[in-house]
């Protein structure tokens, strides 16, 4: 093939869609990995985000204006997320060879036999909370009885589970879905909120309502998210293509955080979907600190993975029926990608 027909290859690649499609077209490559070699030939890495552009990706922004990806050989390219679109199966196809995702997500993938592994994640602990007023409380699980709190579909077994845990009679909470806004509380259609208190808790802060949260980790429910996971064909055959990147993106979260106005004004004025509120970035970056901060995060540096976190995540979700194999972490997890890159 002439370097001219590997282009052209290459640009299909990237034109066509998911499903038979693109599997056919990989297969003419012989697999995800012959496309993987063409992408790191070029060190193009397309990367599909969980969510749209905002600040819970400004790390990976700063990194691109500050020229940390440049000076490590790499062109990445973020692709926006969205209530509309299936992250993991863009990964999956080959669409983009590396994500982010919420461990849940992840996990049930895995479980359901999509070849992924997790390699990295930004937020160590997740500030899924419930949300509540603060003329309304809930400071306790057990003051869940007899409240209507919204959860995404997703998170709907979890909560189940908090509920049980705490005794109480699941059909004493109304669970009913959430919106990504959680106007409905301010309204008092709902008593609780469940969503990040980084996301959701930041935007009513800036618009001026007390709230409390009750962290869903701290009551038992660990999560990772901003899990970084890409397929194990690609990571295969890329391992030093990948190492860089993600040696690039725990520096550039770095600059980020000791940045956070800057990297706030670069969401709002250059690479953030439009309408973003440089004081609602700002407060959400300062918000997010500790959680990226944490676990190893501190000894070991930024992305690197907790094994036996992500142990005791499998475990949980096994608990609510939605793993029913014998998966461990090291089936989930890959820790060697994570631990070069903080070591290099």
């Amino acid at each position: 093939m002439t370097s001219d027909e590997r282009s052209l290859s290459r640009r299909r690649l990237l034109e066509i869609g998911g499903g038979a499609a693109a599997s056919a077209a990989m297969l003419s490559l012989g697999g995800l990995g012959g496309a993987s070699r063409a992408f790191a030939a070029e060190t193009a890495v397309s990367f599909q985000l969980s969510w749209i552009k905002s600040i819970q990706y400004g790390g990976y922004f700063a990194g691109i204006d500050q020229g940390i990806y440049k000076k490590a050989g790499i062109d990445p390219t973020f692709v926006s997320g969205g209530p509309n679109i299936d992250p993991v199966a863009n990964v999956a196809s080959g669409r983009s060879q590396i994500g982010d995702r919420p461990i849940g997500p992840l996990i049930v993938a895995r479980e359901k036999g999509i070849p992924i592994k997790v390699i990295g994640t930004v937020f160590q602990k997740s500030p899924y909370s419930i949300i509540s007023l603060a003329k309304t409380p809930i400071t306790d699980v057990k003051q869940l009885a007899g409240k209507t709190i919204a959860t995404a579909t997703s998170g709907r077994p979890m909560m189940l589970y908090l509920i049980k845990e705490a005794g109480l009679d699941p059909s004493s909470v109304n669970l009913v879905p959430s919106a990504p806004d959680p106007s409905a509380l301010v309204s008092g259609q709902i008593d609780g909120y469940a969503g990040y208190s980084t996301n959701q808790g930041v935007m009513l802060k800036t618009r001026g309502i007390d709230i409390v949260t009750l962290n869903a980790h701290d009551l038992g429910l660990p999560e990772t998210t901003g899990t970084i996971y890409a397929r194990e064909d690609f990571l295969k055959d890329n391992r030093e293509l990948v190492v860089k990147f993600l040696r690039a993106s725990a520096e550039s979260w770095r600059w980020a955080l000791a940045n956070p106005e800057a990297t706030a004004k670069l969401m709002v004025e250059k690479y953030g979907n439009p309408g973003l509120v440089y004081d609602a970035q700002l407060a959400e970056i300062k918000e997010s600190k500790a959680f990226i901060e944490a676990g190893p995060a501190a000894t070991k540096g930024l992305l690197t993975l907790d094994m036996d976190l992500f142990g005791k995540i499998i475990a949980l979700y096994r608990s609510v029926g939605l793993v029913k194999g014998d998966m461990k972490a090291t089936d989930l997890c890959d820790p060697s990608f994570a631990e070069a890159a903080a070591k290099a």
